[in-house]
């Protein structure tokens, strides 16, 4: 009975280590699409949810012994100045301790400031997936967003919608993915002195249009996401602030089963995958309204489910590795609006460059 139990029990892990090691080639590298569709959404879901969270008016600490100058008026990127800052130096009509608007005549003791956003973010990268190898990344996500300051409990308040596209492409040699999608998402946040906290909630589909060199297939994926992102205010000068931060995400991802031949049948199970960013920027105000920052980050990605079920045969969910991310970015206001520019690199799991630019409009 033992030598039968001890047989029994070997032929058992035989079989788990043979699925967990499967090998990936140009006969079966299309199998893995869902897998390498639910690595993207991850990292996207990374983009789309601090990009909103960033794009709040900052109004930290308003009241009437803060000068033009104070680090206080500024912290969030890519939104670092107040609209204080904006184009309206000349103040000598104001009021005695007033700060006023942007035409000199604004008051920003207001409750509420209103603005309108759009983002946009180009991503080139060099995605290295564990146990399949490498894909080239190349995508851009395009946002849209309202939002809206208010004061409450004596602290602003920040409230706001967000909607978007993504879309691009993922290749190596063996397979090519399509993949075109949209979301929509809420936000919120609120600050206490130096300490700013925002949550984001979201929900998005990708459309994937698989192309390889034995099969072609098109499937779908659906996420929903919560997140939150947190940051502290050390100003070291008038003009100067470094700014730490931690960012923290959950992402449920709804996989695609889908069959290429009666020889060939992929189940996927639902994917959950966990972000904890720790990163810090050192931000500072260069001169008449110019803004500058440099920053870095670091990704710690888990993955949970997502297992790849081929012809009865189970096989792993395949991990990215944690990456690492530099950046530097600038902003200036004209008029009502701002414009930001930035760049960033990434290296780790995903290698390559992404930047882009942010606009709003501020009612």
């Amino acid at each position: 009975m033992k030598k039968v139990s001890l047989f029994v029990l070997s032929g058992l892990l035989f079989q788990i280590n043979d699925a967990i090691a499967m090998p990936i080639n140009s006969n079966n590298s299309h199998l893995f699409a869902n897998n390498i569709s639910a690595n993207n959404i991850g990292a996207i879901q990374h983009s789309i949810m601090l990009q909103a969270m960033q794009t709040f008016q900052t109004k930290n600490a308003l009241n009437s012994n803060i000068s033009h100058n104070s680090p206080n008026l500024y912290g969030k990127m890519p939104v670092y100045g107040t609209e204080s800052l904006y184009g309206e130096y000349n103040v000598t009509d104001a009021a005695p301790n007033s700060i006023k608007g942007r035409n000199g005549g604004d008051d920003l003791y207001s409750d509420t400031v209103g603005n309108l956003w759009l983002n946009w973010n180009h991503f080139d990268e060099d995605v290295n997936i564990n146990g399949y190898g490498r894909l080239d990344s190349d995508y851009d996500l395009l946002m849209l967003g309202l939002s809206g300051d208010e004061k409450l409990w004596d602290n602003p308040a920040k409230i706001g919608f967000f909607g978007g596209y993504v879309g691009g492409d993922q290749s190596n040699d063996y397979l090519h993915i399509s993949e075109n999608g949209g979301f929509i998402g809420f936000y919120a946040g609120y600050n206490i002195n130096n300490l700013n906290f925002a949550v984001a909630f979201d929900t998005g589909t990708l459309y994937n249009e698989v192309t390889a060199l034995y099969a072609d297939k098109d499937f779908s994926n659906t996420w929903l996401g919560a997140s939150f992102n947190m940051t502290y205010d050390i100003p070291l000068d008038s003009t100067f602030m470094l700014q730490p931060g931690l960012y923290g995400g959950y992402t449920w991802i709804k996989s695609a089963d889908y069959t290429y031949s009666t020889s060939e049948i992929v189940q996927n199970d639902n994917l959950s995958t966990f972000e904890f960013t720790p990163f810090i920027r050192a931000i500072k105000n260069i001169y008449n309204g110019w803004f500058g920052y440099i920053g870095v980050k670091y990704a710690f990605v888990s993955n949970y489910g997502g297992d790849i079920n081929i012809n009865s045969t189970t096989t792993n969910f395949l991990d990215t590795d944690n990456y690492s991310e530099y950046g530097i970015g600038i902003e200036k206001s004209i008029d009502s609006f701002y414009i930001s520019l930035h760049l960033n690199r990434h290296d780790g799991g995903r290698s390559g460059w992404n930047g882009g630019f942010s606009m709003k409009y501020i009612f």
